[in-house]
Order: structure tokens, then C-alpha cells, then sequence
């Protein structure tokens, strides 16, 4: 580490020029220059969001090889009057010129359906404005004939007789041809040539996707200016330093870049969840550079820090420890995301990571050694609020030992009470209010939905394996029952199959009196009918060779968890179907719900995995399970209140809203670290944790503030997204940090005012000279690193040549173990300086005063000295979080005493 250190600080021009070049290669990967256009993927559809082999992916495929691509968008136009001849002459001239629209293969409405009428011998199968042109007066019925029409009830025409609905066949058309074309607005325009300025409402599964990638695509346009904007607005003002703000925004640029680029190499789409991570990116970017920058400037301060190599070793090794353990904290949070099946949530945790990974590295590398090349010293005036900065700092620290019962019982109580509340959240998701309510796609989507019994289709895929098996008439029966029960269901609007055709077929043949819902006696003459009536409407919906069909459903809710109890319901009767029928749901809102559930119950495992691993380094950077759980409590609290939060306001997880619990973790952890590696040094350095608390406060406040109003900044940049989904997360996910800076304050100062920490780099970096645990009689037994940690826990002290250590007489509980140098003993009688002994590395003294006395001698160092000193609380602390260690060191330190009791009683005899 302090090789890679030494290495940055001595080539900044190296450093600079590398990181520089790796941006240009990135450049070149994500921008097409040929087009003048991003590389990036945008991927919008709820299909994609589910792993390849999910069997709702897979049915869905099995539905389009048997039936075709059935992509479908709907039109309603409200004109004046619909049952007049003039009604009809205008459904005929806009289904013409919907005809005309590019990736139109066909158009389904009044002007295209068949009305079956049979005139004695005669049948006559013509559409109804045909029919309208030929005999006008047949308009009068032709609005009792619809809503007595199974296939055309609330399809063709809207429930209160004032919309007309054209279905356009588009199986080809993609939501980025679909923008290209700026479908939407052609659509519009050729209605508004054709019927002039009518309401005009457009809906269907393409057009959702299509206004949310539009959604995303606006996002990213808008929440990556904005928040280099936040940058350069935050470092300035933080700062006051205008090169030390381009070299850090310019930082953070290359993050975003080379994160971009990630995700073209890896061939990862920007979806509604890949699409937060430029902006989380960006944010943690700027909350790297704001903890480096704060260390650059501290190291201006120091004038023994003179050329600007040795101020960026100073700077690196101050921040560099802090800042990686961020990035690994961090990183590991957003890694537990993998544990979820679904592949947007896995890409991103993947490019999430790698960006807070590049985002750290730049910081301590590119950074550091632009500064350098750039020669930012200090501004001419201290930054803004440093000293109400310093004063609140006090404060807090004041206010956080005086109450700190009180803190910690409030922050452990928070945890249960939310408990509650959160299991009350539930997994859910709707289309139309994933937009504002003022948009467009939204109200066209609702009104289609009110109007025409539904505008979400799922479809029931039957399948028999057996040829000719769904002409067999018992067959038929039973599929003409379940669409009977499916109708009862007050989710669904209208049901649709090749039964409904074939009923329609053999009345338009049959007797006038028969019963219109009869079907045919016998397979023979249901084979003959769909044979005869083999429209192309047929054709998509039974195979030619009658061995599974397909049943559609027009459903009038939107909500995740109301299509799932649907969903269930309609799994238990397709159950108790007889054999060989088998039937199976499918459809976009399937796999929306499904996708919702599948992130619900990935939630626990990655919340406990990230818990876990963070903990996990925690504890290996204090070498203490119980430091590591103190560090990970202001972390746990503001995640239970989000829970609890969600509960409250009924607020139910989606794709985006799942993902916050695991961001706070990794990000919240980040502020703990810092003050705890400040209070460490300070409490290390005093010697005392009740003053270290204020320095730490006083040190860190302003940075962690800072960095928490960059990173609520950036995620409150989602609020002005058209997606509510977005919308939610960035105001969620602003809370709840913003929680997190408040126990950071307040909850963290508590829990470590009565905490000495130990860190690894601590341990690594403490030189007790050669094997202490063999030198050293006071440590032996124990490894070197239980060595080390015991140091750490006590005080490791420096005297000069000459200086007094210990003066006879006083009253004094601490205990000395020389490390290195020598000491002498001595004590005055009758005006002689009377030598007693002469101590060297591994001497114990003072241990008479540990036992209630005072000191019986003096101790003066005879050249530059290191001791060791240590006192009941010392021990104390040590035995709570080192248990073993604080035996063999009692052990050993009862050996000493008995070993000078043995030699004083020798001596007496």
C-alpha cells in the first residue's frame, strides 16, 4: 500500500496522463462517432427485467411462435356522434388512414369487424360501414347489435356509445422505432386531418414503453447536468478554490465515463433501474472528492509538508485508508443486489459497484496528482461556516455525552417500532402511475381503461398436445366455462377465444330461433365451422392444427398485487381443467407482477448479505466484532425507519424503491467510518475518549455535512424525473440519508465516547521493535498482532533524554512497560541521588501505584525513551473487547508482581 502511495505521489504527471488516456478509451467506447450518437442501450420493457429462462419469458415466447407478434396499439376517438351514417363514413375514412402509418399491418374497427347477418340463404359477413353505405337505415340498430356482440361489447365502441376504439396491428414496431417515428404525434395527426380537432386517446403495451424510455432518456438528459452542476456549485462554495473545483469535477467526469463505458462493454441497457446509476455514480464521486479535497487543504496548513510529493503521501495516507474502506463498504452493499434473480437488478449492482470503485481510485490517484501539478494551495479566506462548523461541533459533542442513554435507547426502540410498520409494505407496481397524473400517456391510458372494460391483456394459453383435441365438443364446453367464470371476475372486462367465433359462425348458419351461445354436437362440424370461418382473427387465437388455443382477457386494474390475486385465482381453476386441456397465464402485467414479487423476496436476502458484509469489514478494519456492530448501529436505525416509512404511507416496493435499503447501507456507513478513524487518532493521541469526541466533531462535521447535502442533493435531482418510480426513490432515498447524517452526529458520538478502536492499519503500522512478544516479559504468550493490540489499547508515550516518567511520592495508577531506550530509578535521601536500578526494554514499573500506593522512587529517562502506560481502565476495556489478551496480560503482570515480592523477600532474608 505505502509503495502504491509513494508511487502516486512521486510521478503525478504518470498519474494524470494514464487516467487521461483510460478516459479518452472510454469516450471512444460509449460515443458513436460515425452517428454522432450514444452507444448506450435504452431497454425500457418489463420482459427484459426477468432472467432469460424464467418460465414467464418462456411461455410468452411459446404464445408468439404459436399465434404471432401481436403487438397492439389502441386508438379512442370521441367525435360527435358515432350511430349516424356520418359516424361510420368517418371510422371508415380513419381506419384508411391509420392503414397508411408506417409498421401498420392492420386495423381492427367498425369499418373492419364483420357483422354477421343472415338474410334467408344469405350471409352476409360485410363490416358495418359497409353495410352503413348500402342501407343507412341499418345505423339505428347497429348499437344494440354491438352491445348484444360478445367479441365487440365495450371494444369497438366505449360503454357510454361516445368513443370509437381502432385496434392497429404493429408486431414489428419496437418502442425505438416507435420514437424515431414519433408514432404518438403521427397517430394524432392523421387523426386531426381526418376528423379534425377531437380528443384523441392512445394506449397499448409499445406506447408504454415507449413513453418510458422517452421517461428515461428526459432523466438522463436532466439528472446528469444537474448534478455537475450540484458539483461545481458544492466544491466552490465548500472550497473557494476555482482549480481545485475543475480538477475534482473533472474527476468525477471520468467516474461517469469509464462507468459508461462499463456498461457498454458488459452490453448492459439503461432500464428503470440501470437508469439511476449515473446519477448515484456522480453523487458518490463527488463525496470522495470532497473528503480528498478536505485532507488537501488540511495539508496546506502544515509547513513542514513542504514539497508537494511529500504533501501527497501526507494527503493519501490521511484520507487514503478512510476512503477505500468506503469504496469496499460500499461496494459490498451494492454487491448483495446479485443475489436477485432479476438481471436489471444484478447489472445494477455490478456497474454500481465498479463506479464507486473508479470514483475511489480517481480520487486518490488522478486527483491528488492534479492538484499537485495544478499547485492548489489554500484560499485566501478560511471556507464558509468553519467556525459555526467548529462550535456545533462542540455542542454536539456536549449534547452527545450528556444524553447518550438517552440516544442510544431512542435509536434501539426506532428499530421495533418500525419492525412493525414495515411489515405492513408490500410488493407492487402500475403502469399508469409509474407517470405524473398530468401526462398524457397516463390519461389515455386510465380513460381506455374506464371506457372499454380494460386496456391491460393478459392470455391464457391452452394447450392440449393432441390434434383436433379443442374440436372435440366436451373440450369446447369446458373452455366455454372457464371464459364464463372468467367473466364473473370483477378484475376482468371482456373475454375472448375461438369458442366466442365459433358460437357466432354456427348462429350466423343456424336457425334464428336456436339458442345463440349453442355449440356444435359434433367435432366434425366444429372443425368444418373454423375451417370455413378461418378469419385472420381465428388464426390468432387456435392453431391450425386444433391442439391449443389462446384466450385473451381485457383486465380493468393496473395494480401489481390485484393482477397477482387474479393471476392465483385463475391458476387454481385452470387446475381442475380436465385432461388434456392445460392451461397456462401470460402477458405483460404477469410478468410485471412477477418481476415486483421476485424483487419483494430477493429484499431480506440482500439487506442481510450487505449487513453481513459490511460488518464483516467493519470488524476486520477495528479487529473487534463489537466495534464493528457499534459501527454498523447508525446505519441499521435510518434503514429500519425507511421500512417504517414505507409502511406508513403505504408506499410498496418497486423495482427502484427495493434498491435503497442496500444504497443507504453502503453509502451511510461511509460518514461512521469517518468520524470513528478521527476518534481513534484523537482518543489515541489524549490518551482520554471524552475529549476526542469534540476533536473528531469538530474535524469531521463539516466534510460529512458536506457530502451528505452532495449525496441528497443528487438523489433529490430524480424529483424533477416524469417516472413517479424515480420520483420516489429520490425523495426516499434523500430521507433516509439525511436520517443516517443525523444519527452520524448524534448516535455514533455516543456509542464510541466509551470505545477505544483498534484498526488494522493501527496494528500494521505500530512498531514495537523486534518480536515484543519474546522481548517484552509483560506480552508474552500472545502473537504479535494480540501484541500490537495491546498497545493500542494502552498509551504509547515518547519521553526525551532526561525527562522524569515518574516522581516518588505521587498518587498514580498507571503502569509502565519500556519498549525501547533506558531508564533509571533513583530516589533522594538526605540530599544524595541514590541510583536503584537501571531498566531497559520489557522493564515493568510503576506497578506498586496500580495497587493503591504511591510511587516509591523516581524514574528519569537516561536517553530517548518509549513506554508503554496503561491503567485499570485500560484493562477494563480490554478485557471487555479482548478477553484472551487481557488474561495473558494479567497473567504475565501477576508474574512480575510475584517476582519482585520474591526477589524484595530474598533480599530481606
Amino acid at each position: 500500500m505505502q509503495a502504491l502511495v509513494n508511487w502516486i505521489a512521486g510521478r503525478p504527471w504518470t498519474v494524470v496522463l494514464l487516467n487521461l488516456l483510460l478516459g479518452l478509451a472510454a469516450a471512444w467506447v460509449v460515443v458513436d462517432p460515425q452517428h454522432a450518437s450514444l452507444r448506450v442501450r435504452i431497454d425500457p420493457s418489463i420482459e427484459s427485467l426477468l432472467p432469460p429462462d424464467s418460465p414467464e419469458r418462456a411461455i410468452d415466447q411459446r404464445v408468439r411462435r404459436a399465434f404471432g407478434e401481436s403487438e397492439t396499439i389502441i386508438v379512442a376517438v370521441q367525435p360527435q356522434a358515432i350511430f349516424t351514417p356520418e359516424g361510420m363514413a368517418l371510422a371508415q375514412r380513419l381506419t384508411q388512414r391509420y392503414q397508411q402509418l408506417p409498421e401498420v399491418t392492420g386495423v381492427l374497427s367498425l369499418a373492419t369487424a364483420p357483422n354477421m347477418v343472415s338474410h334467408e340463404d344469405e350471409l352476409d359477413v360485410r363490416s358495418f360501414t359497409q353495410q352503413a353505405q348500402d342501407d343507412p337505415a341499418l345505423v339505428a340498430g347497429f348499437a344494440e347489435a354491438i352491445a348484444a356482440h360478445p367479441l365487440y361489447r365495450n371494444t369497438l365502441v366505449s360503454s357510454d356509445g361516445r368513443k370509437l376504439a381502432f385496434a392497429l396491428l404493429v408486431p414489428a414496431l419496437s418502442e425505438q422505432r416507435f420514437l424515431e417515428l414519433g408514432f404518438d404525434r403521427l397517430l394524432r395527426e392523421a387523426t386531426r386531418e381526418v376528423a379534425g380537432d377531437v380528443p384523441v386517446y392512445i394506449t397499448g403495451t409499445v406506447v408504454g414503453r415507449a413513453a418510458t424510455a422517452r421517461a428515461l432518456l428526459d432523466a438522463l438528459k436532466f439528472t446528469v447536468p444537474a448534478v455537475f452542476v450540484i458539483v461545481l456549485a458544492l466544491l466552490l462554495l465548500a472550497f473557494r478554490n476555482l482549480r481545485a473545483t475543475l480538477a475534482a469535477a473533472l474527476t468525477v467526469a471520468l467516474t461517469l465515463l469509464w462507468t459508461a463505458a462499463t456498461a457498454v462493454l458488459l452490453k448492459v441497457p439503461v432500464n428503470l433501474v440501470t437508469a439511476i446509476v449515473p446519477a448515484l455514480v456522480l453523487t458518490l464521486a463527488l463525496s470522495f472528492t470532497i473528503y480528498l479535497l478536505a485532507a488537501h487543504f488540511d495539508a496546506q496548513s502544515h509547513p513542514r509538508l513542504g514539497d508537494r510529493g511529500t504533501r501527497t503521501r501526507w494527503v493519501l495516507n490521511r484520507a487514503g485508508l478512510g476512503l477505500t474502506l468506503s469504496a469496499g463498504t460500499t461496494a459490498a452493499s451494492f454487491l448483495a443486489l446479485t443475489l436477485n434473480d432479476l438481471p436489471a437488478i444484478r447489472h445494477f449492482a455490478v456497474l454500481a459497484s465498479l463506479g464507486s470503485a473508479y470514483g475511489v481510485w480517481l480520487s486518490l490517484s488522478f486527483l491528488p496528482s492534479l492538484l499537485a501539478l495544478l499547485n492548489c494551495g489554500r484560499p485566501s479566506r478560511p471556507p464558509p461556516a468553519s467556525l459555526w462548523f467548529e462550535r456545533l461541533g462542540d455542542a454536539l459533542a456536549r449534547f452527545d455525552q450528556k444524553w447518550r442513554t438517552a440516544i442510544i435507547a431512542v435509536a434501539l426502540i426506532a428499530i421495533p417500532v418500525n419492525s412493525i410498520f414495515a411489515s405492513r409494505v408490500q410488493a407492487g407496481a402500475e403502469f399508469s402511475r409509474s407517470f405524473a397524473k398530468s401526462s398524457e400517456v397516463r390519461r389515455d391510458f386510465e380513460t381506455i381503461n374506464r371506457d372499454f372494460d380494460g386496456a391491460n391483456l393478459l392470455s391464457i394459453l391452452i394447450e392440449t398436445h393432441v390434434n383436433d383435441a379443442l374440436t372435440d365438443p366436451a373440450s369446447v364446453r369446458r373452455i366455454d366455462e372457464l371464459q364464463n367464470w372468467l367473466r364473473a371476475q370483477p378484475e376482468v372486462g371482456a373475454v375472448v377465444s375461438y369458442v366466442d367465433h365459433l358460437k357466432l359462425i354456427n348462429r350466423a348458419f343456424g336457425d334464428a330461433s336456436e339458442d345463440a351461445a349453442r355449440i356444435p354436437d359434433t367435432a366434425a362440424a366444429i372443425k368444418q365451422l373454423l375451417v370455413f370461418g378461418g378469419s385472420d382473427a381465428i388464426r390468432h387465437l387456435i392453431d391450425p392444427r386444433f391442439r391449443s388455443a389462446l384466450i385473451t382477457l381485457r383486465v380493468k386494474v393496473d395494480s401489481s398485487a390485484e393482477i397477482e390475486a387474479l393471476v392465483a385465482r385463475i391458476d387454481q381453476r385452470l387446475a381442475a381443467m380436465p385432461q388434456p386441456l392445460d392451461g397456462v397465464v401470460s402477458g405483460s402485467p404477469l410478468v410485471a407482477s412477477r418481476m415486483v414479487r421476485q424483487i419483494a423476496s430477493g429484499q431480506f436476502e440482500s439487506i442481510a448479505l450487505a449487513t453481513v458484509l459490511i460488518w464483516m469489514l467493519l470488524a476486520l478494519m477495528f479487529t473487534s466484532a463489537r466495534a464493528g456492530l457499534v459501527a454498523l448501529l447508525p446505519t441499521v436505525v435510518p434503514v429500519a425507519i425507511y421500512f417504517g416509512t414505507l409502511g406508513l404511507l403505504d408506499i410498496p416496493l418497486s423495482p427502484t424503491t427495493a434498491l435503497v435499503a442496500c444504497i443507504v447501507i453502503g453509502i451511510a456507513v461511509d460518514d461512521t467510518i469517518q468520524f470513528m478513524a478521527r476518534f481513534n487518532l484523537d482518543a489515541r493521541a489524549r490518551g482520554d475518549e471524552a475529549p476526542a469526541v469534540g476533536s473528531a466533531l469538530r474535524a469531521i462535521l463539516r466534510p460529512v455535512t458536506l457530502s451528505t447535502v452532495a449525496l441528497c442533493s443528487g438523489f433529490l435531482v430524480f424529483a424533477g424525473s416524469s417516472l413517479n418510480s424515480q420520483v420516489q426513490f429520490g425523495l426516499l432515498s434523500a430521507f433516509t440519508l439525511f436520517l443516517a447524517w443525523v444519527m452520524n452526529i448524534t448516535l455514533t458520538p455516543a456509542l464510541s465516547s466509551k470505545l477505544r478502536i483498534v484498526t488494522w492499519w493501527d496494528i500494521l503500522r505500530l512498531d514495537l521493535g523486534e518480536a515484543p512478544q519474546l522481548t517484552i516479559p509483560l506480552l508474552a504468550g500472545l502473537s504479535l498482532r494480540q501484541a500490537r493490540v495491546f498497545a493500542l489499547m494502552s498509551k504509547l508515550e515518547k519521553y526525551p533524554a532526561g525527562a522524569l516518567v515518574i516522581r516518588e511520592g505521587d498518587v498514580a495508577r498507571d503502569i509502565y512497560v519500556v519498549v525501547d531506550g533506558q531508564l533509571e530509578a533513583w530516589v533522594q535521601r538526605q540530599g544524595e541521588h541514590r541510583r536503584l536500578s537501571t531498566m531497559g526494554r520489557g522493564a515493568v514499573m510503576g506497578e506498586a501505584g496500580y495497587f493503591g500506593q504511591r510511587r516509591t522512587a523516581n524514574v528519569q529517562a537516561l536517553s530517548a525513551v518509549r513506554v508503554l502506560r496503561f491503567d485499570h481502565e485500560d484493562l477494563e476495556r480490554l478485557r471487555e473487547r479482548y478477553p484472551r489478551i487481557a488474561a495473558l496480560v494479567l497473567r504475565n503482570l501477576n508474574r512480575a508482581q510475584a517476582e519482585r515480592l520474591a526477589r524484595a523477600t530474598a533480599m530481606l532474608e
